[in-house]
C-alpha cells in the first residue's frame, strides 16, 4: 500500500512540475509598442503562432475590423497569441514586416511569416483560417 501511495504522491509531483513549467498564454491582445516588446514575445513564447494586427488610429477599416480581431482573441486565446502593432507607434516593426496597408494580419511563429492578411478581414474567415492551422500544428 505505501508503494502505491508513494508512486501516487510522484505522478503528483511530476503533474505540478508540469503545470508550473507551462507559460500561462496572455487572456487578452498584447500591445506591442516596440520592436523590443516584440523579441521578448518570441522569446516567451518561441513555438506559438502569433496573429498580429497592423493598425493606425487614422485608418477607418482598421476601426471595422477592431471588434472582429477582438471577438477572435476571445475565443482562440489558448491556441494563439494575437497582438497589436500601431504602425505609426512601431515602425521598425512595421519596416521589418513590410507592411505597406493596415489593416494588415500577420501569421507568425519563431519571427517568420506563416501568412498576410491585407485588408479587413471579416470573422468567418478568420476563423475558418484559424481552425485549419490549430488543425494541422
Amino acid at each position: 500500500m505505501e508503494e502505491v501511495d508513494q508512486e501516487l504522491e510522484a505522478l503528483r509531483l511530476d503533474k505540478a512540475e508540469k503545470l508550473m513549467s507551462q507559460e500561462s498564454m496572455p487572456t487578452s491582445i498584447v500591445k506591442l509598442h516596440t520592436a523590443e516588446d516584440y523579441k521578448k514575445l518570441i522569446e516567451k513564447y518561441p513555438n506559438k503562432i502569433m496573429v498580429i494586427d497592423f493598425t493606425a488610429v487614422w485608418c477607418g477599416p482598421c476601426k471595422f475590423y477592431a471588434p472582429i480581431f477582438e471577438k477572435i482573441q476571445s475565443e482562440f486565446y489558448e491556441d494563439f497569441i494575437f497582438a497589436k502593432v500601431d504602425v505609426d507607434e512601431n515602425r521598425a516593426l512595421a519596416m521589418q514586416y513590410q507592411i505597406t496597408g493596415v489593416p494588415t494580419t500577420l501569421f507568425v511563429k519563431k519571427g517568420n511569416v506563416l501568412n498576410k492578411g491585407v485588408g479587413a478581414m471579416n470573422y468567418d474567415m478568420l476563423k475558418k483560417y484559424l481552425e485549419t492551422i490549430k488543425q494541422h500544428r
